[in-house]
């Protein structure tokens, strides 16, 4: 079984329409009015420089953090008063940045959380999907998670979203702290599944997300920058916009 062959069970691709979200750490705001849409069975990257609001973001479509201001749905649905847990029930699973593995669990048992209730053939199902997205695995089942590379650790979390398809998956920083060939790696997977589900990904490896994209949204002191096909916006005029940022030109600060 390839990575494209995976079952169709679970949940189909969906849209995702953030609207007018905002957020604050106290009196600082992070994210200012963010709007932008993503059709179903596309890739967005969400990029801009270091604070500019990136994985803030990401946990406001999680419901990892609260919004200060607007709404997140999914197909039409309003999620926006709705924990993590309840938003993963609907279908939007979220990876974040370093992967949130639990270290003392096994590779097999860090796959299979997901898997309760789950038969003896089906959880073996999941293994099996997972060794087929990222080989090695299968030789490391009974290792512990936290034994593992960074970037092996980053493999299994992939691959715990990706064996069990997804109305939308946002990922935080995929790329941190690894090597460019484990890097290339995680993109080839990624890129297996368009079209199968939507995916979000909050990134600061420019040019592979800008490669991998549908679109791209940049953004700027937590507000949106950038919002266009990524064939529309070129690396130089993304590269120009973190100029601007890094030197105080971009979108106007507020006092916190």
């Amino acid at each position: 079984m390839t990575q494209l062959e995976s079952p169709r069970t679970g949940f189909a691709a969906a849209s995702l329409h953030v609207d007018d979200v905002s957020h604050s750490y106290g009196a600082l705001p992070a994210l200012r009015n963010v709007s932008f849409d993503v059709p179903a069975g596309t890739v967005c990257a969400i990029l801009g420089p270091n604070g500019a609001g990136k994985s803030t973001l990401a946990a406001a479509i999680a419901g990892v953090v609260p919004t200060r201001a607007g709404s997140v749905l999914l197909d039409g649905e309003d999620l926006s008063r709705l924990p993590r847990h309840a938003r993963a029930r609907r279908g939007l699973a979220f990876v974040p940045e370093g992967g949130a593995l639990f270290p003392g669990l096994t590779v097999a048992e860090n796959l299979l959380v997901g898997d309760r209730g789950a038969s003896r053939q089906e959880r073996k199902e999941t293994l099996e999907r997972a060794a087929n997205l990222f080989p090695f695995l299968a030789k490391r089942w009974n290792e512990r998670a936290g034994m593992l590379s960074g970037g092996e650790q980053q493999m299994v979390s992939l691959s715990r979203v990706l064996v069990h398809p997804s109305a939308v998956v946002a990922i935080d920083e995929l790329s941190h702290g690894l090597a460019p060939a484990i890097v290339e790696q995680l993109f080839n997977v990624l890129a297996g599944f368009r079209g199968e589900m939507t995916l979000v990904l909050i990134e600061q490896y420019v040019k592979r997300a800008h490669e991998l994209a549908d679109q791209v949204v940049v953004l700027s002191y937590g507000e949106v920058a950038i919002q266009r096909a990524a064939t529309d916006v070129s690396l130089a005029e993304i590269e120009e916009a973190y100029e601007l940022d890094l030197t105080g030109g971009g979108a106007a600060k507020e006092d916190p």
